[in-house]
């Protein structure tokens, strides 16, 4: 009996990382409060703010004095996966996620300069299903965590215009739990359990994957006035590519309690109970031991360029066109340090560049109070083939609202609320790991397509409520 297919389950640790539960890929907008209630159109109109440090590091020459802004925002998803053949739901069950924001700023008088510090979570994920999903396999639990802490130094280089930026420090967490398919393993010369009659979805052992990174990027952006009523801003935040080194897999026995009848291919006594003999499976040096496996993963560079018009009484308009490099996220380098190094590899995801549109509403009324409305188109990077229970991604329409109320003359909270509705898109419950450009080989001289891989319907939606508070000193 030899188990060369369970430790390539392990993989699925970097497929974790492309999950997505909330925004385009695994990127995460909800960064400060008056940039959600308006649509996330805030680098050409920015918002008077030191959230500014990441939406346009320019703008926060126009901020004087010390000013600070802490924020957190609440992300509730919603999804489900529908079978094509049961016609079954089965629900997702990620926990509500609370990645916050903390940004300090001090501007010279008369707006000259500009120094600051940011930290916040421009990538993560959750996705989470019950024990019985059929897509377990790929994932029970996905969770990434990556914060990026910036200085940043603003300085106004004309009347009205400025450049700004700073070095990017990035910290990323990724951690998985999927089930193992007794099935797809092994079992004598070459030949699966499954071949040999075990039904399909036979768990029989469950991953835990864990690993950490560190890598460094920058984030720059330019600022200037067209006019008395019109404002103009661009920011560029790089890629920063994470070499997650020597994540820990671990593996954990599930009992199947089959027992063996006689004249099994295995060669043992009839009545033997298979789960003695899978036990030696996760013993030291074995298959299934504690092990290492190290990846790379390029979180993708964005760029947002916007347009900002102030003649309306009282109020202002935008409008942002974001772009995000998910293209660099192509193939992922597999090494393992353990029993599984022969199965060192190299998985395709063969994502595309996304765009979003984003448009916000800033009305001040006389008593103070800031009424603020959005709405944001967002494309999908995935293609049809990589639609799965990591990556159940799909093209998405952003509503937005919220309000800034003035507490006393040094302290405002922001508050921003945030619909995600989208379509709906099929996908698949199953592993592909050979292509996603075309069609995949299936071993029988055949070949599938995302037609023949996809064989449910996944459904998603999000709400998600922002606060902040700003304060000036």
């Amino acid at each position: 009996m030899r188990f060369s297919r369970a430790p390539v389950l392990v993989t699925l640790l970097v497929c974790g990382i492309s999950a997505v539960s909330r925004s385009q890929g695994f990127q995460v907008n909800e960064i400060g409060s008056c940039a959600v209630a308006r649509g996330l159109a805030v680098t050409g109109s920015p918002c008077k703010d030191p959230s500014n440090i990441y939406w346009n590091p320019a703008a926060t020459a126009s901020l004087e004095g010390w000013s600070a802004y802490v924020g957190m925002a609440a992300i509730a998803v919603r999804g489900g996966f529908t079978a094509d053949t049961s016609r079954r739901t089965y629900d997702a069950d990620a926990p509500v996620a609370f990645p916050a924001n903390v940004f300090v700023n001090y501007g010279a008088k008369g707006g000259r300069w500009a120094l600051g510090l940011g930290a916040y979570v421009p990538f993560g994920l959750t996705s989470q299903w019950s024990t019985d999903f059929p897509g377990r396999f790929e994932a029970l639990r996905a969770s990434l965590t990556s914060i990026y802490v910036q200085p940043n130094f603003a300085y106004r280089i004309a009347r009205g215009w400025s450049i700004g930026g700073g070095p990017v420090i990035g910290y990323s967490q990724v951690q998985l739990r999927q089930s193992l398919d007794l099935a797809q393993q092994d079992a004598v010369g070459g030949i699966t359990f499954g071949q040999l009659g075990l039904a399909a979805r036979t768990e029989f052992a469950r991953a835990k994957l864990a690993g950490s990174a560190t890598a460094f990027g920058f984030n720059i952006g330019v600022h200037g006035e067209l006019g008395p009523d019109w404002e103009v801003g661009a920011r560029y935040l790089s890629s920063l590519d994470f070499h997650y080194n020597n994540a820990d897999a671990t593996f954990g026995q599930i009992l199947t309690n089959l027992v063996l009848p006689a004249g099994n291919p295995l060669g043992v006594p009839g009545g033997t109970p298979l789960d003695g003999i899978l036990s030696g499976q996760f013993l030291p040096g074995a298959a299934l031991s504690a092990q290492h496996v190290s990846t790379r993963i390029k979180h993708p560079a964005q760029f947002q360029v916007g347009l900002g018009y102030s003649g309306f009484v009282n109020s202002r308009i935008s409008g942002d066109f974001e772009w995000t490099q998910f293209s660099s996220f192509t193939a992922l380098p597999v090494t393992f340090s353990g029993p599984a190094s022969v199965e060192n590899r190299s998985l395709i995801e063969d994502y595309t560049n996304s765009w979003s549109l984003r448009f916000g509403v800033e009305h001040a009324f006389p008593v103070g109070i800031k009424g603020r409305i959005g709405f944001s188109y967002v494309s999908s990077p995935a293609p049809d083939i990589s639609v799965s229970p990591l990556i159940p991604d799909m093209n998405r329409r952003n509503y937005t609202i919220g309000f800034g109320v003035p507490l006393s003359p040094r302290y405002t909270l922001d508050a921003g609320y945030l619909h995600v509705n989208t379509s709906g898109r099929r996908g698949r419950v199953v592993e592909n790991s050979v292509s996603t450009a075309g069609p995949v080989p299936d071993g029988g001289g055949n070949t599938l397509t995302a037609q023949d891989l996809n064989s449910g319907f996944y459904t998603l939606s999000a709400n998600v409520l922002s606060l902040s508070i700003r304060a000036n000193f």
